[in-house]
């Protein structure tokens, strides 16, 4: 199946307006092994919209778009696909007899200006609008089925998922294929993608890698199962150090899933990351039945009063230092009476960096019911990015060490 996606709206164009609905689109398609073609946004305008029907239909068997089914002036989709297709736009009665009922259970007076919206291709097929007011509808048109959703993402999302897909399931025999995702932390891509030159993967089986944020994502699609598994147990051995797993939302959602099916809490000392540890765990929600607080301690008076690290440690080897992240983990633990705590102590830059302790390096302290281990890291990048980085391996370490408890 051949597809392309058409986003209309000039909104979209020039940026007030973010186009979602086609990253939705192309996501379900591809999970059937049909990732889109072509996807294009559109303005609102008539001679274009009209043009790209008439040409597209003879590239592609399905043109699905977005927006412009809406009762505005600038709501030109129906008139323009009526016109690709040499046909008049008529008042469909059961566009419009559901889009009267929807606005009458909303208390909104129906107006002459409503019927705009229901003013539909004639004879075309209709997609039903469970959560607004504007049908979609759809045409045949040279060798594509031409397919019309509203823009609102709730609603085109629903059309789609619920009226649209299972057409085109049907249509065009897709079969949902096989999606696994691996992920890596704080390794090169190269290191990735030189391994997975050695494996020899079929050409029935798509190899996908992401870089982004501090991790890798390896991205297995296909139907045999047997070898991606292999793949996945070759990458996941080979980089065992590196691999948080396969399929994960988010590193920080599954330490809090794992912390709270064992009823165990968790704290945090940062300094050079400024609380972005805390932010990465407080943004899932259900995080507060895991996490009890956190000290940012930027300065080193907070180091030795609040999470009592000695004056001579800092004194003798500083606040950037592995016995400095030492204590900085276990004082938070004492203090918040936590299972586990992780202490970052680093330099992020641009200055403060030394031959001895250049910008990027930074300590990570875990603290268990084991004791504490410290990691020493030096990380690439900006100041930004040394502290997201230092925040993302963090909660590796951490989740390695609820792992392993």
């Amino acid at each position: 199946m051949r597809s392309c996606i058409l986003s209309i709206g000039s909104e979209l164009l020039e940026g007030s307006v973010v186009d979602t609905n086609s990253a939705f689109i192309a996501s379900n398609l591809a999970h059937y092994g049909s990732a889109p073609d072509m996807i294009r946004m559109v303005q609102d305008n008539r001679e274009e919209i009209v043009s790209l029907f008439k040409s597209l239909s003879k590239e592609f068997d399905v043109i699905l778009t977005t927006g412009g089914l809406g009762p505005t002036f600038d709501d030109i989709t129906a008139e323009c696909l009526a016109s690709a297709c040499g046909v008049e736009v008529t008042l469909n009665e059961k566009a419009y007899n559901h889009m009267k009922e929807s606005l009458e259970r909303a208390g909104v007076t129906v107006r002459k200006e409503h019927k705009h919206q229901s003013m539909l291709p004639k004879d075309c097929s209709l997609y039903y609008n469970e959560k607004g007011t504007a049908a979609g509808f759809g045409m045949h048109l040279n060798r594509a089925d031409i397919i019309c959703m509203p823009g609102v993402p709730v609603e085109m999302k629903t059309m789609f998922t619920d009226e649209v897909l299972p057409v085109l399931k049907e249509k065009f025999s897709l079969e949902e294929i096989i999606y696994k995702d691996l992920h890596f932390l704080s390794i090169p891509e190269s290191d990735v993608d030189a391994v997975i030159r050695n494996l020899n993967i079929s050409s029935e089986t798509e190899c996908i890698i992401n870089a982004g944020s501090g991790k890798i994502v390896v991205k297995l699609r296909g139907h045999n199962s047997q070898e991606i598994k292999s793949i996945s147990e070759k990458l996941s051995s080979h980089f065992k150090d590196h691999y948080l797993g396969d399929n994960i939302v988010d590193e920080a959602k599954l330490i809090i899933d794992l912390l709270r099916e064992r009823d165990k809490k968790i704290s945090f000392a940062e300094s050079c990351t400024g609380g972005l540890l805390s932010e990465y765990i407080t943004n899932i929600s259900g995080a507060s039945d895991v996490f009890m607080g956190s000290v940012v301690s930027y300065d080193n008076a907070v180091k030795q009063n609040v999470l009592k690290v000695p004056e001579e440690i800092l004194k003798e080897y500083g606040a950037v230092s592995e016995e400095c992240a030492s204590f900085m983990a276990q004082g938070v633990k004492d203090l918040m009476k936590t299972d586990y705590s992780v202490s970052i102590t680093g330099i992020a830059g641009p200055g403060g960096g030394t031959d001895a302790k250049p910008v990027g390096l930074v300590y990570i302290g875990v603290a268990s019911k084991k004791g504490i281990s410290v990691y020493k890291n030096i990380f690439n990048g900006d100041r930004q990015q040394v502290r997201m980085r230092s925040a993302k391996k963090a909660l590796f370490y951490l989740l390695n060490a609820v792992k392993e408890n």
